[in-house]
C-alpha cells in the first residue's frame, strides 16, 4: 500500500510542477526520500530514477494519461512495474558486488605476501574505493611505507588500480567494485 502511495505522490508531485527547472530531478529524488521516510529500505540501495529514465515516453505518457484520462491504474501499474524492476536490478548489484569483494578477499588470503595492512586497506576499500596513499595511511593509523606495502600489495593481485600515471601524488582505485556501482 506505501508504494502505492507513492506513485500517487509523485504523480501529483509532477503534476503540479513547483519549479521552473528540475522537477523530474526532484520528482525522483522524491521516490527515494520516501523509501527511506516510510521505512521502506534503511539503505538508498534502489535506483528507481534510472528505470524511469530508460522509459521516458512511457512516463510522460502514463503521467498524461493520468490528466487527460483519469487513468490511475495505469500509471500505478507502471510505477510498481518501475520499483520490482529496480529492486531486481539491484538485488543483482548487490549480489555482484558481494561476489566481487569476496573473490578478490580469497584472492589476498592466498597471497603468502599479504600481511595485516594489506588485509584491513582491502576491508576499507568499499568505503573507500578511491584513495591516495596517503589517505590508506591515515586510515590504517600507520607509516607511510606500511601504506605504500599494502597498497603495492592490492595493486599487484590487480585488486586497486593506480589511476593518475604520475610518479607523485598517486591515486588509486578499486576499479572493478567502481564500475559495478557505475552500472
Amino acid at each position: 500500500m506505501a508504494l502505492v502511495r507513492m506513485a500517487l505522490v509523485h504523480a501529483q508531485f509532477e503534476t503540479i510542477h513547483p519549479f521552473l527547472d528540475g522537477n523530474g530531478r526532484i520528482g525522483r529524488l522524491l521516490i527515494a526520500a520516501l523509501l527511506e521516510d516510510w521505512g521502506l529500505l534503511r539503505e538508498p540501495l534502489m535506483y528507481l530514477s534510472g528505470y524511469l529514465k530508460r522509459h521516458q515516453s512511457e512516463y510522460d505518457r502514463r503521467l498524461s494519461a493520468i490528466r487527460t484520462d483519469g487513468d490511475w491504474e495505469g500509471w500505478i501499474r507502471f510505477f510498481l512495474e518501475g520499483i520490482e524492476a529496480a529492486a531486481t536490478e539491484a538485488e543483482r548489484g548487490i549480489v555482484a558486488l558481494a561476489s566481487l569483494v569476496n573473490a578478490d578477499r580469497r584472492r589476498l588470503l592466498e597471497d603468502p605476501k599479504a600481511n595485516s595492512a594489506s588485509f584491513r586497506l582491502f576491508e576499507l576499500l568499499p568505503v573507500m574505493p578511491r584513495f591516495t596513499i596517503d589517505q590508506a595511511r591515515l586510515q590504517l593509523g600507520t607509516t607511510f611505507p606500511t601504506a605504500t606495502s599494502a597498497v603495492q600489495r592490492l595493486e599487484g593481485l590487480g585488486i586497486v588500480v593506480e589511476q593518475t600515471g604520475q610518479k607523485s601524488k598517486r591515486s588509486y582505485g578499486y576499479q572493478a567494485y567502481i564500475e559495478l556501482l557505475s552500472r
